[in-house]
Parts: C-alpha cells; sequence; structure tokens
C-alpha cells in the first residue's frame, strides 16, 4: 500500500477543518485589533495621547466617508476627528454629523494637527471630545462629508440596527480617553458612570 503521507482520509480532514477554522479565528482577532486605540506618551511633554486608524461608514461604494480620532491630554476636552473621502480628487471641507431625531453638528474648524497620509482626501478637525462620544453611541445617526468642488456624499454611521466600523472605532477611542484620563467625555450622555462604562460598575 502506498504511504499516504502525514495524515490520511478522515483524520487529514479533520486536520484540515480545524485549521481553517483556527484561520478565521485569527483573521476575525486581526480584524478587532485594528478598532483598538494605542495609547502612548507624548514624545514632547510625556502628555498621554490616544489614537485610533481610520474606519469607515456602512456603506459598500467605493467613496465610503471614514473617519479617525486623536486625543491629547494638553487638551482633555478636546479630539482631533479626521474625515476622509477615497476615490475622489476634491478636497474635504466639513462634515454634518446628524445624531439621533433632529440634532446636527456641523464641522468646519480645521486643525492645526495634520491628517494622517491616508492616500486620499482627509481633513483634520478640532472637535470637542462630546462630540466623537456622541458619534459612539447615538442610535441612530448619518454624515454629509462636503468637498471644496460643491459636492457632498451622505453615509450613514448607525442605522439602529447596524453600527459602521467608524462607529465601533469611536467607542473604543472614547473608552481609551476615558481610561486615560480619569474623566467621562461627555458629562450630558446617559450612558452610566464612568466605571459602568469601563467595566468597573456593578
Amino acid at each position: 500500500m502506498a504511504p499516504c503521507g502525514f495524515l490520511c482520509g478522515s483524520e487529514s480532514m479533520k486536520f484540515w477543518r480545524a485549521g481553517a477554522f483556527g484561520a478565521l479565528v485569527l483573521a476575525g482577532c486581526a480584524s478587532q485589533q485594528t478598532l483598538v486605540p494605542q495609547i502612548q506618551q507624548g514624545e514632547s511633554e510625556g502628555k498621554k495621547t490616544v489614537t485610533v486608524a481610520p474606519a469607515s461608514a456602512a456603506c459598500s461604494r467605493p467613496q465610503c466617508p471614514v473617519l479617525a480620532a486623536a486625543w491629547s491630554a494638553a487638551k482633555p476636552a478636546q479630539a482631533v476627528l479626521t474625515v476622509g473621502l477615497p476615490h475622489q480628487a476634491a478636497e474635504v471641507t466639513g462634515a454634518d454629523f446628524h445624531l439621533g431625531g433632529g440634532q446636527a453638528v456641523r464641522v468646519r474648524s480645521r486643525s492645526r494637527a495634520e491628517a494622517a497620509a491616508l492616500g486620499y482626501p482627509a481633513t483634520a478637525f478640532d472637535v470637542p471630545l462630546r462630540l466623537v462620544d456622541q458619534i459612539a453611541y447615538t442610535p441612530r445617526s448619518w454624515v454629509r462629508v462636503h468637498t471644496a468642488d460643491g459636492r457632498s456624499v451622505d453615509e450613514t454611521l448607525n442605522s439602529g440596527e447596524e453600527r459602521s466600523k467608524a462607529v465601533e472605532a469611536m467607542s473604543y477611542f472614547v473608552t481609551a480617553v476615558e481610561s486615560a484620563s480619569g474623566q467621562v467625555a461627555n458629562p450630558d450622555s446617559s450612558r452610566g458612570g464612568l466605571m459602568d462604562r469601563l467595566g468597573g460598575g456593578k
């Protein structure tokens, strides 16, 4: 009888299935890790900083808005929110965040901080940290991104049934900022106290 190698028949199939399952688990972990903000000490003044990589709204078309965020203990009530728009050439000039029933927040204040080099137009804006908290936790929300050529792109952030990757990323970001600062990002939020949000409440 010819040798069958490392494993034969059903044993080989079991080994293959186990390997495939392990690869899927690792892929899921890797995907989740891309949303976890990195907390690090600032290089110049020793101030803590939190950043989160760009993540997309809930859409499938190429021109899908992306959001990224950064925070520094030097300005604890402020965040730098980067808004990007792939597959187009015009500069991003602003964004309108529609949160819940009727609240709309216009974002136009450009930050002195440079937007990350994403390979497509992206602009960094100074925003209150509480706005990032609202983006992360408002049950129904969408964004309108404005560009220098007079156009705009509307996309869903949170439909109430589906949370976009951008919303998930902002929720990780807010939790990391609250952990780093020891303060709540949005005192007006109904999400409970800091310990509840960080998993320490009863």
